[in-house]
């Protein structure tokens, strides 16, 4: 018995500690892109089949483990030249603001609204952020799994203060140590939504999905991103990354 304590004792601190350096090591790959300038297509297809398009230039510049996303629509015609600024700092709340073009006007999008779907889509404001940091979660090792035969580890986070997600499950690559799926829970842990990334390539020395499929089990709705074009550290300046310079770009 003194035995077996033992050993589940033994097992459950190598959990913990493989669980950590599984977050160090997913933590590198994603500190390793400073910066990304990226165009990205978005198809939208609801519940009865029907699809929406949209298409966008993305930039964004990490600051530390904080980061700032610029997002200019490009597609539909309508809504060209519409921009979205996300500060998603660790520990607080994300910021947005929205410019319109027609309008010339600069908003702020409410807190409350993070949650809110982006251009009709299965992905939230807060998923354009990052969603969660990672330090912002506690991690466990819940399983190892293949997905699409590629080994992967389980990893299960569990906010440490409130968000619109319960639980966060993510199927981390044995070999690149890079997310290849994720299961989104709400507080009650029924499943809400999943992501899959694939078509992962080496951009820059870095390794990056180039598609990701975003399936929603309460809307039964499927967002699927494109990513084209892609360049990582290439130096963004740091003003464009700024309420004050929302409405002054070029479109």
């Amino acid at each position: 018995m003194i035995a077996a304590t033992g050993l589940g004792t033994a097992m459950l601190l190598w959990s913990q500690l493989s669980a950590g350096a599984i977050v160090a090591h997913a933590k590198e790959v994603d500190l390793a892109i400073e910066d990304l300038a990226a165009n990205v297509s978005m198809t939208i297809t609801s519940e009865d089949g029907q699809e929406k398009r949209r298409a966008f230039r993305l930039l964004m510049r990490r600051e530390g483990v904080d980061y700032r996303a610029l997002i200019t629509l490009l597609e539909p015609p309508e809504m060209k030249g519409t921009r979205f600024l996300v500060v998603a700092s660790r520990g607080e709340r994300n910021q947005q603001w929205a410019y319109f073009p027609d309008f010339d006007l600069v908003r702020r999008i409410a807190g409350r609204d993070e949650d809110a779907s982006f251009l009709g889509s299965d992905i939230t404001y807060s998923d354009l952020a990052g969603g969660a940091h990672l330090d912002d979660l506690v991690h466990r090792l819940v399983d190892e799994e293949e997905v699409d035969g590629v080994p992967c580890y389980v990893m299960e986070g569990v906010p440490r203060h409130e968000i619109l997600y319960g639980k966060l499950q993510g199927w981390v690559r044995k070999d690149n140590f890079v997310t290849i799926r994720g299961v989104f829970f709400d507080r009650e842990g029924a499943r809400m939504k999943e992501a899959r990334m694939t078509d992962v390539r080496t951009v820059d020395g870095v390794p990056l999905a180039h598609r990701i499929e975003m399936t929603s089990f309460v809307a039964k709705s499927r967002t699927v991103l494109t990513i084209t074009e892609p360049s990582i550290n290439v130096g963004l300046a740091p003003g464009l990354f700024s309420e004050e310079s929302l409405g002054k770009q070029g479109n």
